[in-house]
């Protein structure tokens, strides 16, 4: 019972000096790899290193070592009845006897969460997504693997399934849960040390982290998917063995997700493991005592590691008039690889990969690509973009007011935004009053408008009709047995390049919108607004093939269901999805910069004259896509504020044209791109910011 105790004793000082050395030193650091050996390794360590023992010499005269023997073979013992009364009182019992009965009640807590999931799995839908198991369920509010099971509230939307799955897929692949398992184990064999629970709690985090790095390079759009994780904030993780999408939401996690270079001279911060261990088994070390005549000790054989080879890149960046210019974002094509210039305005990398560029920016600056020489420092100076607008220098008008925003009936003190985010799937009918209406129903104080939020229950009460909401795969209609989704790839499949286009040399995307009604039948088949006919009419006419749909299996959504095909059409002949970069080496730009492309926009755009008699007003954000053509195509709406308003922004930004497309490796490539678009009312007069 004695070696037990110790044991857990030694264990406990293992783990705390590890974790210790984590959050003093390598917490905030961005290899999480690296990160993630050091904690398995320490956990490891924690758990073996205490049944190792060094022991040290101690040199005694053999007179010595000879009293010593006789002292010891003529020590009394204890009376039968001492011995019986020291077994009676002895804490170490007691002790042992209470660690017993902790182990066994999160054990038992342990399997109660298992064979709960268990359940869930056994009575919920099992659909395998790659290498993953799909369980959709409304037990669980938030997202979490567990082993190969991947488990997602039916509520969650098409897009965020996605991205949540891009982010659990890297949990499978990089088989986290064998770190869970070890975790598991430790925390019930030292679960009364406190940094047992903390170097769980670290464990995960790292994961989250490693997970957040690998899944936004793999997604589309690095928004949606920082997005997806705010939806999921609120949301709880379920059990010990699992990865919860949501752990560990804090400041922190977005800042691990920026792409920030560091030394790899940090990583040498690894060996202070080293005197670490050494004072540990020192700590632990127990006497050995020998002869004074000591046996001669065995040679060291020392060999030495082989010089490891790096290219190294360093240089000076300097404003135009020759100062060193500290700040500088240094990014490396192909790679996350970034650094920042000190205040010498110097930088350097390490091992870098042959016939990369080097990539300078700084707001103010114009972008600047460089192949660097590798054989010796290098100087750039910097160039001021005179069409740069700092966005800290346009102020907002002061004597702009805002409509009052109404929930239920009753003015409320929050924020458009803030009522949305707490009213969620709540939300039943959203009014936008214009003054006049609003100050008869709410008086002066809704002078500017009224912005009113009905919740579903109080809609329904006052007979306003609320849309349906669609949760779960039963509430939409599913195509030929798979999800709707799955029809977008049907169209594009069986669409052909219409002849008409090829002769006129049209290209670019088409979005064509579709409704399936109760029946399963596909109706109001239209193009959109920004879509070339041509191009639109090629994908109408395989739409109107479709086979007959199955309606939902929920007999509640009996209303129609409306989506779109999205296509790109490039010459000569192909049509298919094509990949869209959010970051590229060279970024488009429209000529003359961003404020000649506002003064074309403002100078185009109409304020529609129902939106000014109703007083809406706001800003619209647009993303669209930047074609290898320059072209605009793919707009659509991020954040809209009435289709009057949406409609007007997305037609006078389809007519702006001849970018300068985006490039990667040379190349013109099609990318993402943002515009707001602000309408304001003032004194009867429209404007547009």
């Amino acid at each position: 019972m004695e070696q037990a105790a110790l044991y857990l004793l030694k264990s406990a000082a293992w783990l705390a000096g590890f974790t210790l050395l984590y959050l003093l030193f390598f917490r905030k650091e961005r290899f999480f790899m690296l990160k993630r050996i050091y904690l398995l390794t320490g956990m490891i360590f924690s758990l073996l290193l205490p049944l190792v023992t060094v022991h040290y010499r101690v040199e005694l005269p053999a007179q010595l070592i000879q009293e010593t023997q006789e002292m010891t073979s003529v020590q009394p013992s204890l009376p039968a009845a001492a011995a019986e009364i020291a077994e009676k009182t002895d804490p170490l019992k007691w002790f042992m006897l209470f660690y017993a009965t902790g182990i066994l009640f999160l054990l038992s807590r342990t399997m109660i969460y298992l064979f709960s999931v268990y359940r869930t799995v056994r009575s919920g839908p099992v659909n395998r997504e790659g290498e993953a198991l799909l369980v959709r369920t409304e037990k669980y509010t938030s997202a979490f693997s567990f082993f190969k099971y991947v488990f997602i509230n039916p509520s969650l939307s098409g897009r965020e399934v996605r991205e949540i799955l891009n982010h659990e897929m890297v949990h499978l692949r990089q088989k986290h849960w064998f770190d869970l398992l070890l975790v598991e184990v430790m925390s019930l064999v030292q679960w009364m040390n406190p940094f047992a629970w903390i170097c769980s709690a670290l464990v995960r985090q790292n994961h989250e982290h490693l997970a957040d790095e690998e899944a936004l390079q793999r997604t589309s759009d690095p928004a949606v998917y920082r997005a997806a994780l705010l939806n999921q904030v609120f949301s709880a993780r379920l059990i010990s063995l699992s990865n919860s999408f949501n752990f560990s939401f804090n400041t922190n996690r977005f800042e691990m997700m920026k792409k920030k270079n560091y030394s790899p001279y940090r990583k040498l911060k690894l060996l202070l493991v080293l005197p670490l261990t050494a004072a540990l088994l020192y700590a632990f070390a127990s006497p050995k005592y020998v002869n004074s005549a000591p046996a001669p000790p065995a040679e060291l054989s020392i060999v030495q590691p082989e010089a490891i080879t790096q290219i190294i890149v360093r240089g000076v960046v300097y404003r135009e008039d020759g100062t060193p210019f500290p700040g500088v974002s240094v990014n490396v094509s192909g790679t996350t690889l970034i650094a920042i210039t000190g205040g010498d305005g110097r930088f350097e990398f390490r091992s870098l990969p042959e016939n990369v560029i080097l990539l300078f920016t700084h707001k103010g600056y114009k972008f600047l690509p460089l192949l660097p020489p590798f054989d010796k420092e290098i100087s750039v100076k910097m160039v001021p973009d005179p069409d740069y607008v700092d966005p800290a220098t346009i102020k907002p008008d002061p004597s702009r007011k805002l409509p009052v925003v109404v929930v239920d009936g009753v003015i409320t003190d929050e924020n458009e935004g803030a009522v949305m985010q707490r009213m969620k799937d709540d939300l039943g009918v959203y009014n936008a009053l214009k003054p006049e209406d609003a100050v008869k129903k709410y008086g002066d104080r809704a002078a500017s408008g009224a912005l009113e939020f009905w919740s579903v229950k109080k809609a329904r009460e006052m007979g306003m009709k609320v849309p349906l909401r669609r949760k779960s795969e039963n509430d939409y209609p599913t195509f030929d047995g798979n999800s709707y989704l799955a029809f977008n790839d049907w169209v594009v499949s069986r669409a052909a390049y219409p002849e008409e286009a090829v002769r006129e040399g049209i290209s670019g995307w088409a979005r064509v919108s579709y409704t399936v009604d109760t029946n399963g039948n596909v109706i109001n088949i239209k193009p959109t607004a920004a879509t070339n006919p041509i191009l639109g009419n090629a994908l109408a006419e395989v739409i109107r093939t479709s086979p007959h749909w199955t309606p939902p299996r929920n007999p509640e959504m009996n209303e129609p269901f409306t989506a779109e095909v999205v296509a790109k059409f490039t010459l000569p002949d192909k049509v298919k999805t094509a990949v869209t970069f959010v970051v590229v080496e060279e970024m488009p730009h429209y000529p003359g910069g961003d404020q000649a492309l506002f003064n074309n926009i403002y100078e185009n755009i109409k304020y529609p004259p129902e939106a000014k008699e109703q007083g809406i007003q706001g800003k619209v954000i647009l993303r669209f896509v930047v074609t290898a053509e320059g072209k605009v195509a793919d707009i659509s709406v991020v954040r809209g504020v009435h289709p009057l308003l949406d409609e007007e922004a997305i037609r006078v930004l389809s007519g702006v044209a001849d970018w300068t497309p985006g490039k990667q490796g040379g190349k013109p490539v099609d990318v993402y791109y943002s515009v707001p678009i602000t309408f304001s009312l003032k004194e009867n007069t429209d404007n547009t910011k």
